[in-house]
Parts: C-alpha cells; sequence; structure tokens
C-alpha cells in the first residue's frame, strides 16, 4: 500500500530517525521523530490540547472560606486570590498561567512552578518551570526537585507540581512518550499528504528506455521529469511527451487504494481517544448529532475536566495555604463559568437552582455580576408550596376511611 511504502521510504531515508529510535530520544516505529513540540503540528494533538488549556484556564477561580457557622463565601481578600486569580507572576496573567500549565501536564504529564514566598511565607509568585529542566528525586521519605541554573534542589513545598497518570505518584508519564507510534502515524499520514501533493497528485512510476543509459544521462532524465511533472499540484495532468521509445508505468497506488482518507479520519479518533475530549470538540462532527453533542459536552466536563480540576485544586491547597488555614481555606475552579456563553443554558440551571430553594435572586445577579436588589427581598430563597417533609404530613388514612375521617 502506497502509504506504507512512504513510511518505509521514510524510515529508510532518516538515518537521524533510527538513531532517536535506537536510544528512546522521540523515535517512533513510523520512523518520525515524535516529541512535545513535533506533537503539535498535527492538527488533532494541537486541538485537544488547546480545548482542554483553554476550557480550565477560562473557568472562575475563587478563594473559599468556611466561617464558623457553616456558611462558606468568596474571600477576595486573601493574598493567595490576588496570586491565582490576578497576577501569578510578573509576566502572566491568570489565564495564560493556567493555560500554560495544561499545555504541559497534557503534553509532558507535569507542570512545575517554583513558589517564591515573603518573609512572612506567603506565596508571591508563581514561577514557570519547563518540565524537562526538571529531575525530580524520592529520597529519605521525601521528594526533592533539582531544576537547571539552580545549585539546590528545592523541598516539594517550594514547588507547585502538577502531575498527570503515573506509576509512583512521583512523577507523571507524558502522553507523547508513551503514545509515540500513535501520534507519529498521524504525522507520517501528514507527511504522505505532503508528498503526494508535492508530487503533483499523481503515483509515481517507472520510466522505461528501450537502450541502456548512463548513470549521468539516468540522472538529468530524472531530474528533468520531476522538474517538469511532479513538482507541485500546478504540474498536475499536464501532457508528457517521451521520446526514443520510453514507457512510463506506474506503479503506486492511489491514495483511496491505500486507504489514505480512512487513516486520516481513524488517527482523529485515536488522538480525541488518547485525551479524553469529544471528536465534536476538535471539529469531528461525523457521527455527530444535536442529542449525542450535548450529552457528550455533559461527558466533557464530568469525566474529562473534573479530574484535572481536583487535581489543580488540591496541589494548591496544599501548598499555597498554612497549615492553620487550610481547614477553613480552599480553591474552587467553577464549572459553572462554562455556560457563561449559553445564556439559555444558564437560564435554565438558575431557573432550577431557585426554585428548589438553592439560589436566592441576589446570588443568581452576583453570578451574572449584576447588583443586588434593595432591600432584603433579593436574599429570600422559595420553594414549592406543595413540597413539604415526610415527617411533617398527614398520616394516611386507615383502611375503609378514604378522606382518614372518623
Amino acid at each position: 500500500m502506497a502509504l506504507f511504502d512512504f513510511l518505509r521510504s521514510e524510515k529508510r531515508n532518516d538515518g537521524q530517525n533510527f538513531i532517536f529510535n535506537s536510544i528512546g530520544l522521540g523515535g517512533s516505529n513510523t520512523g518520525v521523530r515524535v516529541d512535545e513540540k513535533t506533537a503539535l503540528t498535527f492538527s488533532a494533538v494541537y486541538a485537544c490540547v488547546r480545548v482542554l488549556a483553554e476550557s480550565v484556564a477560562s473557568l472562575p477561580i475563587h478563594v473559599m472560606k468556611r466561617e464558623n457557622n457553616g456558611n462558606v463565601v468568596t474571600d477576595r481578600t486573601h493574598p493567595v486570590y490576588n496570586l491565582i486569580a490576578k497576577r501569578p507572576n510578573k509576566i502572566m496573567t491568570s489565564y495564560t498561567w493556567r493555560n500554560s500549565l495544561m499545555a504541559n501536564l497534557c503534553l509532558q504529564g507535569n507542570s512545575y512552578y517554583i513558589i517564591e514566598r515573603d518573609s512572612a511565607a506567603r506565596p508571591t509568585q508563581l514561577i514557570y518551570v519547563n518540565p524537562e529542566d526538571v529531575d525530580v528525586k524520592y529520597t529519605g521519605g521525601e521528594v526533592f526537585y533539582s531544576i537547571k541554573n539552580h545549585e539546590t534542589p528545592f523541598t516539594a513545598d517550594n514547588i507547585l507540581h502538577f502531575l498527570g497518570l503515573g506509576y509512583d505518584g512521583i512523577k507523571g508519564k507524558s502522553v507523547v512518550e508513551l503514545h509515540r507510534d500513535t501520534i507519529g502515524l498521524s504525522i507520517a499520514a501528514n507527511k504522505y499528504g505532503g508528498s503526494f501533493y508535492g508530487n503533483a497528485a499523481t503515483p509515481s512510476g517507472i520510466l522505461k528506455h528501450p537502450g541502456k543509459l548512463t548513470q549521468e544521462a539516468a540522472e538529468r532524465l530524472r531530474n528533468s521529469w520531476n522538474n517538469k511533472y511532479a513538482n507541485g499540484p500546478s504540474n498536475a495532468h499536464k501532457t508528457a511527451i517521451l521520446e526514443e521509445g520510453m514507457e512510463f508505468k506506474s506503479i503506486s497506488l492511489s491514495p483511496q487504494d491505500a486507504d489514505f482518507l480512512n487513516t486520516r479520519k481513524f488517527q482523529i479518533a485515536e488522538i480525541a481517544r488518547l485525551f479524553r475530549v469529544p471528536p465534536h470538540m476538535i471539529q469531528d462532527l461525523d457521527r455527530a448529532t444535536y442529542s449525542n453533542i450535548e450529552q457528550q459536552s455533559i461527558d466533557f466536563v464530568m469525566h474529562t475536566l473534573r479530574p484535572y480540576l481536583v487535581n489543580l485544586e488540591e496541589e494548591m491547597n496544599r501548598k499555597l495555604f498554612r497549615e492553620n488555614e487550610q481547614d477553613s481555606l480552599y480553591i474552587k475552579l467553577n464549572v459553572a463559568g462554562l455556560l457563561r456563553g449559553d445564556s439559555a443554558a444558564r437560564a435554565d440551571y438558575y431557573r432550577e437552582m431557585s426554585s428548589i430553594g438553592v439560589l436566592s435572586i441576589n446570588e443568581i445577579r452576583r453570578l451574572e455580576e449584576l447588583n443586588d436588589l434593595p432591600g432584603d427581598a433579593g436574599d429570600k430563597h422559595y420553594y414549592p408550596l406543595n413540597f413539604a417533609p415526610i415527617t411533617d404530613s398527614e398520616q394516611p388514612p386507615e383502611d375503609g376511611e378514604p378522606n382518614g375521617d372518623k
């Protein structure tokens, strides 16, 4: 098949890739070098990482405080709130910080930030560290981080370490590293498509000459043919003129015969599966319907985003707050922010929550960044009159007395 002939030729011609393969420096069995940077050249990988990173980065992030009476309120005065919601460091906004955090976590399986603290041990900056510059070691019951250009290793308390799927809880595994062949096949299929169209979208073949050509003449003939008929799509379908009894014989299959298009579609589904992103969110709408898109979007929040959010919240909670604050303060990424662009879904959510007494009118208005209503009317909670606790309901009538009357 033409696609696999191409892959074999790529592997044969790129000696460097054999080196990468043999010592594990990004090689795949397709002969294509695969690392975090090259993986992003395949559109499905880029789209999945972008969806995950931008979804988390765009969520509202708050510091929540449990008060003595059991109520939970947003604490915008705490220094940690300013750090995570406004200015994590001198060059990043909160959005940029979380966007880069998720990009590293998705591709490399780890994301690191040095926690700079003031004299009172409160965090003042979160400094980005390239995951490739970090060596994590577990010794003496503690985790230490050796970072390039820093002589002294950092203790775990001074590093925000968000790690993905791993074996030991010390360091996450890179999706790119674990699935080089899957991603490599995707990149190789792209290269094959580029090579096909770069050669005028016509099959390769043999120029057969009735006589014997010298090596110099054969090379000159090959270059002349390629320059005229196989140098980009603009040369497609030109009329070839063969002299001296020469004959052209095609030896390759068309992309359709090689199942090229189906290979590309399958690889998009494979990449979406790796990142657990619904295909419709990376513009693969082949099997999308109105009903299943809605359900897949809910599943995306529940089963894809929620594990990431818990991961981020727990790591920040245990390292950004002092020990005496950890029982009363915590960080919350609010998934309700995903409804921000959908006014109909947002209205349905507010209507349902207010009808069962969970949200008051003022609480809804605050979520919409509107001012409270005057007086205390907006703080009242309502519920349907026909709802009542079971223990307060009337006793059922006795047998033979439909209305319960004696």
